[in-house]
């Protein structure tokens, strides 16, 4: 499992909605303004893939 707070501006303005990101990730608005990944996935190498994946549907 793992998680990445992103922290930026632009989401003050329009925060993100909560939502699945594929099959093991899940994208959360929080109060900051920021939003919070988390994932899980078998190993290592496949949970930085897909929190990579999530970081870059944010920006």
């Amino acid at each position: 499992m793992g998680q990445i707070v992103v922290v930026g501006p632009e989401f003050a303005a329009e925060p993100v909605t909560a939502r699945m990101l594929g099959e093991s990730a899940t994208l959360v608005p929080l109060a900051g303004p920021a939003a919070l990944v988390t994932a899980v996935a078998p190993d290592g190498l496949r949970l930085r893939r897909v929190l990579d994946e999530a970081l870059e549907s944010l920006t």
